[in-house]
């Protein structure tokens, strides 16, 4: 698993287009947090994908991790 640390998002609308952008992706497991500012996600994109598809929605990527 990987956690990506993200800066920016302030409610549940926020946590859904993350969500949404991730699964976009192809992954499967995605799990994003509110409260903890991050995202958890299964390994198998590369971490500039993870890092664009969140930026594109205007939020920050502060630090990917796993």
């Amino acid at each position: 698993m990987k956690k990506i640390e993200i800066s920016g998002m302030h409610c549940m609308h926020c946590v859904a287009a993350v969500e949404k952008a991730l699964k976009n992706l192809g992954l499967q497991q995605v799990k994003v947090s509110l409260e903890g500012n991050c995202a958890e996600v299964e390994d198998g994109v590369a971490d500039d994908k993870l890092k664009g598809a969140i930026e594109d929605l205007g939020f920050d990527v502060v630090k990917i991790s796993g």
